[in-house]
């Protein structure tokens, strides 16, 4: 007999929250002190919850889970990241990120187990979509690090598995709650999603007018180029892109960055600076250079003298440019990178 899949509280909205305790037969304040132990003391058990009844609990437990996550591996690099490997439900897997720095520790989450967009140089897309994530999937992945930590996180990017926009109600729903100042509280400016570049998604993101910030995996800086790297299913043209963001601007007053991958001998010459530079004069954007991570394909990183070159030359173009140090090698902390190694996923 297969084993029953408890809905998670988190997956409940206010509404549907007040109705099931209402249900139970306790009163109002209870959701209170509930929604306290989800997201302020990131209860993962319902026997963490000292200050609820006791038949309460026990009926919740009947039909409902407190935390969705069951983490099967743990890395840890010298430099302070750590890599969570968890097991779902459905015996699917996700990877979580926690990347730390004085004074800021930020978690990288994930929003499918897989992703369709599938661009050659990222370990993500390897075997396709399997699903999204449900709600409180993505919001457990925040809590994780405050678990481990025994602290709250201040930074959050929607920058690991799964292309986001391709999840937005579900994220835009976690997100919500994270935001909320009676449940998580982290304010909106500490949340940046990233996007492959997927147009009707970014105008829909738009849309909700949250001043979540919106990074755009770029990449290349023609066409020509991204045709190489990205599909075609999910691979909208350059043009469209610029104009989805500048519409986003408009809507949230947010800048956008432009992630930017260097792939030796592919989009790392004088004249990819000078494109790119433009480009982000264009949208007013920053942009955040990212040496290429091991991955499945042919791509590598340039050494770090030409990736430093390739800063220098955007800075001279008048670009405002930083350049990532990439953290967690040691442990595949790249998106899908772990979870690539397991045989065992559904």
């Amino acid at each position: 007999m297969s084993e029953i899949i408890k809905t998670s509280l988190k997956d409940l909205s206010d509404e549907e929250l007040s109705e099931l305790l209402e249900r139970c037969g306790v009163a109002a304040f209870r959701a209170d002190q509930l929604r306290h132990w989800l997201y302020q003391k990131w209860a993962a058990d319902f026997s963490e919850m000292k200050n609820l009844p006791a038949a309460l609990l026990g009926k919740l437990q009947a039909g409902y889970r407190v935390f969705t996550l069951q983490a099967e591996e743990t890395l840890t690099a010298e430099d302070g990241c750590v890599k969570w490997l968890s097991r779902l439900s459905d015996g699917n897997t996700v990877e979580t990120v926690l990347i730390r720095a004085p004074e800021r520790a930020t978690v990288c989450i994930s929003t499918q187990v897989g992703c369709q967009v599938r661009c050659v140089f990222c370990a993500s897309g390897s075997k396709g979509l399997i699903r999204n994530l449900t709600t409180a999937e993505i919001i457990d992945q925040v809590l994780l690090p405050c678990r481990y930590l025994e602290a709250k996180i201040n930074n959050i990017v929607v920058m690991g598995m799964g292309e986001p926009l391709h999840n937005l109600d579900m994220l835009s729903r976690a997100l919500d709650n994270l935001n909320a100042p009676d449940k998580f509280a982290l304010g909106a400016r500490h949340i940046t999603i990233s996007t492959s570049g997927i147009v009707p998604g970014i105008r829909k993101l738009a849309d909700l007018h949250r001043p979540w910030n919106l990074a755009i995996s770029l990449h290349a800086t023609s066409d020509q180029q991204r045709a190489q790297i990205i599909p075609p299913d999910y691979r909208y043209p350059l043009e469209e892109i610029i104009s989805a963001c500048q519409y986003h601007r408009q809507q949230t007053n947010r800048m956008p960055t432009l992630e930017y991958a260097l792939l030796k001998s592919f989009n790392d010459s004088p004249e990819d600076a000078a494109r790119l530079a433009a480009l982000a004069a264009r949208l007013h954007a920053k942009i955040n250079l990212i040496p290429c991570n091991p991955g499945p394909s042919r791509y590598q990183a340039p050494a770090l003298a030409q990736c430093r070159a390739f800063l220098d030359r955007l800075i001279r173009a008048g670009a405002q440019a930083t350049l990532r140090t990439r953290k967690g090698d040691a442990i595949k902390a790249a998106c899908g990178q772990l979870r690539s190694r397991q045989r065992t996923d559904n």
